[in-house]
């Protein structure tokens, strides 16, 4: 389980995208993977480990993050190669949490560019969700002003950016705001990012939030 297999010329065009995610079997081992959407019925899936033991033939637990959640489906692989496979479903995929209503409580900094006159703020998100985010600082932002924001997300992971509007406005300089653009690679570090933050923070024993389904959509 600690060496990576050798690479094909296929799996290295393939591994720039894609969804994380880890392959389960019936004895418990789990295999780090990449996951990538072919159908609803089928899936490819690249081994980021070698596995201690044949995957062919085996009913097998797949999970990964991607835009829709974190899904849970299981299935039969077919190898392809000695380190891609291809993942046919036996059952309707479980998503285990939609991103809408999932957020986590934490501390990133953010910069905003106002529409309307282009001036540049300076704010820090306290929690964040696939949706948008809830922010400290920019008093100045009134009801339905739209920015563009660059979320960081710490050290060694790439920020954040997109287009959002204000859709609540809050004492002590908190501001709601909601996600109008963003790209499909951008949303997909941040559900990443969101899920990593989860598994810490339940770990801990910390304060993790799920969104109140009775909330309006357009809330962060």
């Amino acid at each position: 389980m600690t060496s990576m297999p050798e690479p094909t010329d296929n799996v290295v065009r393939l591994i720039v995208g894609g969804f994380d995610g880890k392959l389960t079997t019936l004895e418990g081992e789990t295999v780090p993977v990449r996951v990538f959407e072919r159908s609803t019925r089928e899936l490819m899936v690249i081994l980021m480990v070698a596995p201690g033991q044949r995957l062919d033939g085996q009913s097998l637990l797949l999970e990964y993050t991607s835009a829709r959640g974190l899904l849970r489906l299981r299935g039969e692989a077919t190898a392809a190669t000695h380190d891609l496979m291809s993942f046919r479903v036996q059952e309707q995929p479980q998503v285990v949490q939609r991103r809408d209503f999932v957020r986590v409580d934490t501390l990133q900094s953010v910069t905003l560019i106002n529409d309307d006159d282009g001036s540049a703020l300076s704010a820090h998100a306290l929690d964040v969700s696939g949706g948008g985010m809830l922010l400290t600082g920019p008093e100045s932002l009134e009801l339905d002003t739209a920015v563009r924001f660059t979320l960081n997300l710490g050290h060694g992971l790439l920020p954040i950016s997109g287009r959002g509007r204000v859709v609540r406005v809050e004492g002590g300089g908190r501001r709601a705001l909601m996600f109008d653009e963003i790209s499909q690679a951008d949303r997909q570090r941040l559900i990443r990012f969101i899920f990593e933050r989860q598994r810490d923070a339940l770990a801990k024993g910390a304060n993790v939030a799920p969104l109140h389904r009775k909330r309006r959509r357009s809330e962060s």
